[in-house]
């Protein structure tokens, strides 16, 4: 049998945390997007297990994606991750993963805004 190897040949997208912006006098103005890194993903199909488990965390699963796991992801905090597919954001509800993948499970929040 020939070895199979797995193409993530459906885009990019860019994880990381949002961080606050402060006026000079303390006052929050708004929030951006800090990225920590960049995966080429591959789109899944959701299972009715994976939706009953994102609404089980309070959360809607719009898009679940698969990713390589980098060595550098083992330092990313988890919590409150938020991620960006083709300009719109999404928060992270959970991430799975095994040995060598990441399973990113994603809700949409809306446009990114630049």
């Amino acid at each position: 049998m020939k070895a199979y190897r797995e193409t993530f040949n459906d885009g990019f997208l860019d994880y990381g945390h949002k961080q606050t912006q402060r006026s000079s006098t303390g006052k929050r103005i708004g929030d951006t997007f800090s990225s920590e890194g960049k995966l080429a993903y591959r789109l899944l199909s959701c299972r009715d297990s994976d939706y009953e488990m994102a609404g089980a965390m309070g959360g809607s699963l719009d898009m679940k994606v698969k990713t390589r796991f980098p060595p550098s992801f083992r330092k990313t905090d988890r919590n409150k991750l938020k991620c960006v597919l083709n300009n719109v954001e999404f928060d992270v509800l959970k991430v799975d993963s095994d040995k060598s993948y990441l399973y990113f499970y994603l809700q949409e929040v809306g446009a990114v805004n630049e």
